[in-house]
């Protein structure tokens, strides 16, 4: 028992010794005495103050630290803020941008200035821009003009992509076609909707595009389109505006004239512009010309004569020819080409109601399509035995019939019928498969001509050799009717030369009017529209069909290669020149790959004045046009692609494609045109010139090497357009007056195009936002140091506080 009381004891002890000062304190505390000693309140006062203090500090040093905190995170998201001051359009919208940067790259853009070309200009905006743009925004870039054009990439998310895109935008030759990078324009938009989409044009802004967008009407859309104007004035232009064969094609040995079109325009004039012809490269003629101030057009006429002995008489040969003149600033547009087709002779053939034998000039009988002849295959004076590039075969209708007629148009690329009372079922039949295989027909309705026959036999519903079904009765009287009803009328001036037809050198507008209506015409026959007749909707699906029987094979284009052809045999005939009194002179329609040309009057002299005075040319210029047709096409505008048929035995190796002036060398594959015939589809003429295609191997034209000689050298040539050389540039002034819908707005190049031009601010902001960052942590470090000044500013608040509680 002893050791358990001992332990208790000392438990209790324990306890005691534990509990126990805490027991006296409590015991204790009601037990103080108050004294007042004045030190003390001098020093509850000063711990107060710097209560106050230190809460004062800590509160702002939380403010401090939490702005920077959030402001740094503000900075690193580079905030922007839409807005928009046109209502009508929806820019001002929280969706981010999609910048879609059109850059002009056609021909005005390789002006070469002493800060570099216009396209340089322009990339260098377009890049200034691009580092403007937020970080979550879209960036696209369409060339204007070229076939880059045809590929759209898909947007960029990344600034660095989108700039080296803007450095691989090359220059071309081609025209800027606005309406077409708009419409891609609009087709990434559509892609893209979760941003808002803005084009930004950059360029020369060329005055003549936007004139020709303008007059398209573009329709007002919610796509804004803003127009970076270009700075400075363009120089002086001197360009050749046009270069042609009048007749489209050569006669071998016989002299043959070219005819270019010179424009300029600048402020000051310009002299002795040396203007220089050259056949393959080689020099022919040069003339000088003189430029007033302004805009001015000279017309350059040069007479060459091909030499036969270049020409392979079993075979149609091109040649490349150019006209020059001295260079400028903008030397892409100082030259164009022109590839023209040459042979030897080509067979027309002219049927009529006399033939050979029967025909005697001096006694006045010669047969209606006599002074077509004369005007297609003139005599030749001179003593030599070059033939003329028409070669008249001439039949009588009676001869006109069954395999005779076959033959006689089986080498020819034209037939003329002019004088037939009534044509014989077998003659529409020749004739209509004829023009079906390729051949070109012309009709001309005089002499004896009965329209009603004519309509019987030969109109077939459509299916015949008429454009348009006839009239049953004239109008007139011809000269040997006798009659004192005589109301001449003339061809209309209204629409004549908008047909290339009736246009000839070195006569202008008004020349060409006094020519044409010089004739008087008495009689004529009426082609009426094919709805108003009640076979004009032929059945053609139980047709016959007939194999190819002519000897050359009619051009191939685009649509008439490949399987599905263009059926062109129902195209509804087309008006290209009228008489005064309203009734059609000149009607053409397309049949097959053919085409039939209907003159309602003229050839016969009892009709119309027309065999007796310069009017006449009217059927040179139709008919020569149409003969010009039956060749390959060898003259393309640049941008286009050219389709071309390989020589006889070309092979199946590669064809490879020269560019001009680079000589960059590409191969192109042959493919099948159709059941018979292979050739090459050219893509990518994006620069003016010829360009050569052939199967040499060496890459060196002039190579003389035996192993390395082409079996073929075929030229094509890339024209450019002639209003990409008018160099003018849209100013705001005149932006206005284009009118344009709301969305197209102008844009000063000298302002900062960043914000306003794409509708957006605060682009920059978070530099502003990382300035005010460093401020904020600045200011942070001072109030945490807690300088003299401050407390001292405190006691002295505290202070008077104190004084104006005890007074």
């Amino acid at each position: 028992m002893f050791p358990a009381f001992v332990a208790s004891g000392f438990a209790i002890a324990g306890a005691v010794m534990m509990f126990g000062p805490a027991l006296i304190h409590l015991l204790n505390r009601n037990r103080y005495r108050t004294v007042q000693w004045a030190a003390m309140d001098f020093l509850l006062e000063a711990m107060q103050s710097n209560r106050r203090l230190l809460r004062i500090r800590d509160l702002l040093l939380m403010i401090l630290r939490a702005a920077a905190l959030l402001l740094f995170g503000l900075a690193l998201a580079r905030p922007y803020f839409t807005s928009d001051t046109d209502p009508q359009t929806t820019a001002g919208t929280s969706r981010p941008p999609h910048a879609i940067l059109v850059i002009d790259n056609s021909l005005s853009s390789t002006l070469e200035s002493i800060s570099g070309s216009a396209l340089d200009q322009a990339k260098e905006q377009a890049r200034q821009f691009v580092e403007t743009l937020p970080s979550n925004s879209k960036i696209s870039v369409l060339p204007l003009s070229g076939s880059q054009t045809h590929r759209i990439a898909d947007p960029f998310s990344s600034r660095t992509d989108a700039i080296d895109a803007i450095d691989k935008v090359a220059a071309t030759h081609g025209a800027g076609e606005l309406t077409h990078a708009l419409n891609q324009a609009r087709s990434l938009a559509e892609e893209l909707p979760s941003h808002t989409p803005h084009v930004i044009v950059f360029g020369d802004q060329q005055a003549a595009q936007w004139q020709r967008l303008a007059r398209t009407s573009p329709p007002e859309e919610e796509m804004p389109v803003l127009l970076v104007g270009s700075e400075g004035a363009p120089p002086g232009n001197a360009w050749i505006e046009d270069f042609r064969l009048p007749d489209g094609l050569a006669e071998l040995g016989m002299n043959s004239r070219l005819v270019a079109t010179v424009r300029y325009q600048g402020d000051s004039p310009r002299h002795n512009v040396a203007v220089t012809l050259r056949v393959r490269d080689h020099e022919i003629e040069t003339k000088f010309v003189d430029f007033p101030a302004g805009d001015s057009t000279r017309t350059l006429a040069f007479d060459y004569v091909f030499d036969p002995m270049e020409i392979d008489p079993d075979r149609t040969t091109s040649l490349p020819i150019s006209v020059s003149l001295d260079g400028d600033a903008l030397t892409a547009d100082d030259a164009r080409w022109l590839v023209v087709p040459l042979l030897a002779s080509t067979p027309v053939v002219f049927i009529d109601q006399w033939s050979d034998a029967e025909e005697s000039p001096a006694l006045g009988r010669v047969g209606d399509t006599w002074i077509l002849r004369q005007l297609l295959s003139p005599p030749s004076d001179s003593a030599g035995t070059e033939q003329p590039l028409v070669r008249a075969i001439h039949l009588s209708q009676r001869e006109a019939e069954g395999e005779t007629l076959r033959a006689a148009l089986r080498d020819a690329r034209l037939a003329v019928v002019s004088g037939i009372e009534t044509p014989s079922a077998s003659l529409v039949d020749t004739l209509h498969s004829y023009v079906q295989q390729g051949g070109q027909l012309a009709i001309a309705a005089s002499g004896s001509f009965d329209p009603a026959a004519w309509n019987e036999f030969a109109w077939r519903g459509g299916q015949g050799i008429l454009p348009r079904p006839l009239g049953t009765e004239t109008i007139g009287h011809s000269l040997d009717e006798l009659s004192e009803d005589l109301r001449p009328f003339r061809i209309a001036s209204k629409g004549l030369l908008d047909h290339a037809y009736f246009h000839i050198a070195n006569l202008d507008e008004t020349q060409l009017i006094d020519l044409y209506t010089d004739a008087l015409f008495f009689k004529t026959v009426v082609p009426q529209e094919e709805a108003n007749h009640p076979s004009a909707s032929p059945d053609t699906s139980q047709l016959p069909t007939q194999p190819p029987w002519l000897s050359w094979t009619p051009p191939i284009t685009l649509l008439t290669s490949g399987n599905n052809a263009a059926d062109t045999s129902q195209n509804r005939a087309t008006t290209i020149a009228q008489f005064d009194n309203g009734i059609d002179f000149v009607v053409q329609r397309n049949v097959g790959k053919g085409q039939i040309v209907f003159f309602s009057s003229g050839v016969s002299s009892n009709w119309s004045t027309l065999p007796s005075t310069n009017a006449v040319l009217i059927f040179d210029r139709v008919l020569r046009n149409q003969l010009a047709s039956t060749f390959q096409r060898f003259n393309f505008a640049v941008g286009e692609t050219a389709l071309l048929p390989l020589p006889p035995g070309a092979g199946d190796a590669s064809v490879q494609v020269e560019a001009p002036g680079s000589g960059v060398v590409r191969s192109v594959s042959p493919r099948f045109l159709n059941e018979a015939t292979r050739g090459v589809l050219v893509e990518n003429l994006d620069t003016s010139g010829i360009y050569w295609l052939s199967d040499r191997i060496n890459n060196d034209p002039m190579s003389d090497s035996p192993e390395m000689a082409s079996r073929y050298r075929l030229p094509l040539s890339a024209t450019p357009a002639a209003w990409e050389s008018e160099l003018g540039r849209l100013d705001q002034q005149q932006f206005d007056a284009l009118q344009l819908p709301s969305q197209f707005r102008w844009q000063e190049s000298a302002t900062a195009i960043g914000g306003t031009g794409i509708n957006l601010s605060g682009q920059t902001w978070w530099q502003w936002l990382i300035a005010l960052v460093i401020v904020l942590l600045l200011v942070e470090m001072t109030v945490a140091a807690t300088p003299p000044w401050l407390a001292w500013l405190v006691e002295r608040g505290s202070s008077s506080s104190s004084s104006n509680a005890a007074s």
